[in-house]
Formats: structure tokens, C-alpha cells, sequence
């Protein structure tokens, strides 16, 4: 076997972990007349990513999700890192370019777990009060969809230039019973015109490109109250995921600096998420 039939294999691994996710595999053992699965089953336990007696995940493979995602949404992870690695192999300009609504939905749902456990170890005096919400490139909207969930009286507003994710937002708010309580608008952070509209803002500076960012910064700023806060979550690793997805890495010194500039003040920093208030 040659080093590249080795790279192939580590590829059949990973859609191994997502078939089986998505069957509820990755906790009990396989029907033996279903040789797919059972032999999927097998290559992770000779990999180590299953153990046996009884079958269940590995302490690598429940690490491996995002913080806050169960291994039973490893499926669609799986099918969006494969998807991501298949345009970038294509030469796809960088940039969130994902399309298919099943992946936009999952990475919203996800995105919503991660999102409101950074939001409550930075600021959970601002979540407590907090009465509007920004969400910027609010994908499939499940962050404001979780938060509006959690805190009966929060009315939020998602900003996204995707056809595809406007789409899933609408539908999801909709059927979540939310259309009243989010606003989904076609609108990119750079020309928001809000004033003092928000207690609380979420920006995810590894989806927007630089120039839009510095754009949008001073423009966030002024759409919060008195006392509000912004959450950017960071790239902070020079590495190959995070410039693909369109907004580079960003070192957590330069993002305080960029947040000073715009006007923010008592800035702080929390692991890849800076916080700065109005």
C-alpha cells in the first residue's frame, strides 16, 4: 500500500464515522445480515475509533464533534467536511459556499449548541437582559432560533446573503413557531443601518471576508445599546479550514485592536472569542 492509498483510507474512515452516525451505529453492534455496516463497524474497531463489548465510540471519536454536538449529529459534520474538502480540491474561490439544505440546516443546528454555550461563559449578564439579538451570516438561523427558545422575551434579527441558507432560515423559523419573534433579511453586515436595536450581537469574523468586516465593525457598534455586547468568534490558527471558509485567520491581539478602533470598549478575550462592549 502506497502513502497515497493511505491518505484514501483515512477518507473511507471518516465516511465510515458518518454513515454509522447517521444509522445510530456508533452505540450498538450492526445486524450481521447488513454487511455494509457491519464491515464499516469493523474498519473503525481496527482503527480505534470503536471499541467493543459493547460497541460504543472511542474517547477520540466523542472528542472529535464540535464542543456541545452529541456523536449522534457526526453524520452531517462528516458530510460537510468532505463537502468542504471537495471544493477546495476543485479550486473553489474561499468563501461559505455550501448549498445543500440538509448541511445548512445541520451546520445552523450545531452552530446554535456552540454558539449559546460561548455566549453564556462571556457575557451572561448581557444574554440575561438582553431583549434584541443580532445574528450575522445567520446560516439555516439556528443560533437565533436557540436563543429565542431559551429566553421567551429576546426578538432577533439574522442578517445572510446566501439564497440557499435564506431559505432554510425562513422554513425553520417558521416551523419552529419563530416568524414573529426572528426577522430573516437579505443583507450583508456591511450595510447595516440599525441604531441602538440590539442588546447583544454574534459575528463569526472566520465566515466575512476583511474588508467587510472592518466595514461592518463600527456599524455593529452603533446598532447596539448602551452597555451591549459583541461576540466575534475567531480563526485564530493559520491553517487551511478556516481561510477557506472566507474571512482568514484573525490573532486574537489584532481583533482587540480592530474592536478599539471601532469604538468598542472593555474588551476581553476568551479562548477564540473576543468580546467588546458599546
Amino acid at each position: 500500500m502506497t502513502s497515497f492509498d493511505d491518505l484514501v483510507a483515512q477518507f473511507w474512515i471518516l465516511g465510515a464515522i458518518g454513515r454509522l452516525a447517521d444509522q445510530d451505529l456508533l452505540h450498538r453492534a450492526a445486524d450481521p445480515d447488513d454487511e455494509m455496516s457491519a464491515l464499516s463497524q469493523q474498519l473503525l474497531i481496527d482503527t480505534g475509533w470503536l471499541l467493543t463489548d459493547p460497541v460504543r465510540p472511542s474517547a477520540g471519536l466523542l472528542a472529535a464533534p464540535p464542543p456541545g454536538v452529541p456523536t449522534s449529529a457526526l453524520s452531517g459534520y462528516v458530510r460537510e467536511q468532505i463537502a468542504r474538502i471537495g471544493r477546495f480540491a476543485a479550486g473553489s474561490p474561499p468563501g461559505w459556499n455550501e448549498h445543500d439544505r440538509d448541511r445548512i440546516r445541520w451546520r445552523g443546528r450545531a452552530s446554535g449548541l456552540i454558539a449559546q454555550g460561548i455566549i453564556e461563559r462571556c457575557c451572561p449578564d448581557v444574554l440575561q437582559r438582553a431583549t434584541g439579538f443580532l445574528d450575522v451570516g445567520t446560516g439555516a438561523a439556528g443560533i437565533a432560533v436557540r436563543l429565542c427558545r431559551a429566553s421567551p422575551g429576546l426578538r432577533a434579527v439574522g442578517l445572510e446573503i446566501s439564497p440557499a441558507a435564506l431559505d432554510v432560515a425562513r422554513i425553520d423559523v417558521a416551523e419552529a413557531g419563530l416568524a414573529d419573534r426572528i426577522e430573516i433579511r437579505d443583507q450583508s453586515v456591511a450595510e447595516l443601518t440599525d441604531v441602538e436595536a440590539y442588546d447583544l450581537a454574534w459575528l463569526p469574523q472566520q465566515f466575512i471576508p476583511r474588508g467587510e468586516l472592518l466595514e461592518a465593525l463600527p456599524r455593529v457598534l452603533r446598532s447596539l445599546r448602551p452597555d451591549g455586547a459583541l461576540v466575534m468568534a475567531l480563526a485564530t490558527e493559520d491553517d487551511l479550514p478556516n481561510l477557506v471558509s472566507g474571512g482568514g485567520t484573525l490573532p486574537a491581539a489584532e481583533a482587540v485592536e480592530l474592536l478599539e478602533q471601532a469604538g468598542f470598549h472593555t474588551i476581553s478575550v476568551h479562548d477564540m472569542t473576543v468580546v467588546g462592549r458599546r
